[in-house]
């Protein structure tokens, strides 16, 4: 088995310069999902390959030359940094960020789409792994860059992209391929929907769920009015949908982004 020094040197090795586009790096309170409320080091890879309308991280589409970094856990003392990052100095960061062990319960790879940056990804992982749970947060299309990479993830936090709500096309086909692959580890599907959104929609992703794994949980998250997209769904509509799903899957639940009604970023 190799040690961390010898894995970093055959890194070296086959990455000269190792680096990693990112957005920013922070610690914060996870506001989504089953692990709502826990504290996380996150960090935000550049760059998506899709555009959903009710987007909250619209840094993450356009190119950013700096990546903000948190200097003091919670304090928000950003101090600004070149882009790419060399993984190392990534490293020193968080190792920074974690005042103590134990402060944070995970970091979250999170964007844009982390998974278009599989050799960053690649790179960061045995730097990261031995200390920390590595939590992905992902749209859930890219089924082969999650191949290369599923073996050093922990936990996977997967969107299904409904088109009544992203005002783009389906990923059906993408979401049957990639969720297979996702469930060989902790894993749980998130549906973020609008009052447009529809029980087809709810249907099919039902069907793609069950079809792996009844018990995977699958959370419904009404949509936080952002941008273009200003109509949540209605109390009655969160109610139908909840009680539609667990006439099927084990586990549903109704989780809003609720790092939003608490300030988080």
């Amino acid at each position: 088995m190799l040690t961390l020094s010898q894995t970093e040197s055959s890194l070296r090795e086959f990455h000269p310069k190792p680096e990693a586009y990112l957005v920013e790096i922070f610690s914060a309170i996870q506001g989504e999902g089953p692990i709502v409320g826990s504290r996380q080091i996150f960090v935000r890879f550049l760059g998506c390959h899709i555009q959903c309308a009710y987007c909250d991280t619209p840094a993450t589409h356009t190119k950013q030359r700096n990546c903000r970094v948190e200097r003091t856990p919670g304090l928000r003392d950003f101090e600004s940094l070149a882009n790419p990052l060399p993984v190392h100095q990534v490293l020193e960061i968080i190792e920074g960020l974690e005042a103590f062990p134990g402060l944070h319960d995970s970091i979250s790879l999170t964007g844009g789409e982390p998974l278009q940056h599989v050799r960053s990804l690649l790179a960061l992982f045995p730097l990261l792994k031995p200390r920390f749970r590595l939590y992905l947060e992902t749209d859930g299309i890219l089924w082969q860059n999650l191949e290369a990479c599923i073996a050093h993830i922990d936990q996977v936090g997967m969107d299904m992209k409904l088109p009544s709500a992203t005002g783009l096309q389906s990923y059906w086909q993408e979401h049957s391929q990639f969720l297979p692959i996702a469930a060989r580890k902790e894993v749980f599907v998130k549906l973020i929907f609008t009052k447009d959104s529809t029980l087809e929609e709810l249907d099919t992703a039902i069907e793609i769920v069950a079809g792996i794994d009844k018990e995977i949980p699958l959370i419904l998250q009404p949509v936080t009015p952002y941008g273009i997209v200003r109509h949540p769904p209605s109390p009655e509509q969160v109610l139908n949908w909840q009680s539609r799903a667990k006439q099927i899957l084990k586990q549903v639940r109704v989780i809003p982004q609720t790092h939003k009604m608490i300030g988080q970023i």
